[in-house]
């Protein structure tokens, strides 16, 4: 049994939350990630998922597996790096990528150096990109985005499960209170975002021990661009809910001061990176994507780990629809469900 493939497989499958979205992330099939992730069991003298009619979830034993075998992953993707594409044919030519302005902002663009000196002959053209459709649009050899990835033609890889954070500047903490349940966000200003899908993001769902809670939170300042919100937030203009890798500059200069940790903000996106199929044996895909994934391997070491229960969000209900408010496509909830 190839181990290492089994634990690619293992990686894909939790990040995935099932073995179908690890062998389309794979290019395999699905019974081919199955059948090795059972040999794998078998080798180990363990059960590693809990398999329902819901969907896999990480056995205790499968929890510190995992935590193990990521370490093991990211250590062969820096393997791949030095002795892989850079020490073989080089990679040459023009690569097109496309990327979230705060994915771009906070966690590529501070980092472009290191892929910029390990490739000196690919010449990188970046742009601005919110959904999947600007992959043609654009004309993309890849592109980067947040969110959940809509079924089309594209492979698709996961390189990071984000959290949501609450956030204000200290000096709005400090003259409007700080509040120390979820409630209390309805008596602050929220700066709200809208999707891509032009939804208005007012409704933050928490949950802590079992206890679901669900806020409606208002505000006089609403925006499609997402940098505009982190600018009117770190000036004192109120609180956004935001994705923690995204925040990174702000939260490690004090410029924005997250409350409520506690609390599990729900419905917290993932970081992903798409491309065409036909993109599949592209050197400078493979290049960018090696990269990206050493990128996000490191800002996820830099926080807590995330709950094996955490490590896939599944897409939420307003996810897909078009236009209008979040509260008016989820149902209200305030107790355990």
């Amino acid at each position: 049994m190839d181990k290492l493939r089994a634990i690619h497989y293992l990686t894909r499958a939790v990040e995935g939350g099932s073995f179908t979205a690890a062998a389309k992330s794979l290019d395999v099939s699905t019974p081919a990630v199955a059948q090795l992730i059972r040999a794998l069991e078998r080798s180990l003298g363990i059960a590693l998922f809990h398999r329902t009619t819901r969907g896999l979830s990480l056995t205790a034993d499968g929890e510190r597996y995992y935590a193990a075998s990521r370490k093991i992953a990211a250590d062969l993707h820096d393997l791949e790096l030095n002795f892989g594409v850079s020490r073989g044919a080089k990679a040459r030519g023009t690569l097109t990528v496309g990327m979230r302005e705060a994915i771009a902002l906070n966690c590529v663009m501070p980092r472009i150096s290191r892929f910029l000196a390990r490739f000196p002959e690919i010449e990188l053209v970046t742009k601005p990109a919110r959904t999947v459709q600007d992959i043609d649009e654009k004309k993309l050899d890849v592109a980067i985005l947040l969110g959940w990835p809509t079924e089309r033609d594209l492979v698709v890889r996961p390189l990071a499960q984000t959290r949501y954070l609450v956030c204000a500047s200290p000096e709005y903490w400090m003259r409007a209170g700080w509040p120390r349940e979820p409630e209390d966000l309805r008596d602050h200003n929220c700066l709200l975002f809208r999707s891509s899908a032009e939804i208005l993001l007012d409704r933050w769902i928490f949950e802590k021990d079992g206890e679901r809670r669900s806020v409606d939170v208002s505000s006089r300042l609403l925006s499609d661009e997402r940098p505009w919100l982190d600018e009117a937030a770190c000036a004192g203009a109120g609180v956004i809910r935001l994705a923690d890798l995204t925040l990174t500059h702000y939260l490690s200069s004090g410029m924005l001061v997250p409350v409520l940790e506690d609390w599990q903000a729900l419905e917290a996106p993932t970081i992903y990176a798409a491309y065409r199929r036909g993109q599949r044996q592209s050197k400078l895909v493979r290049a960018f994507l090696d990269f990206l994934v050493e990128v996000f391997a490191q800002l996820e070491s830099e926080r807590p780990p995330i709950p094996a229960a955490l490590a896939r969000v599944p897409k939420p209900e307003w996810f897909g629809r078009t236009h209008g408010r979040q509260s008016a496509y989820v149902p209200r909830r305030r107790k355990s469900d």
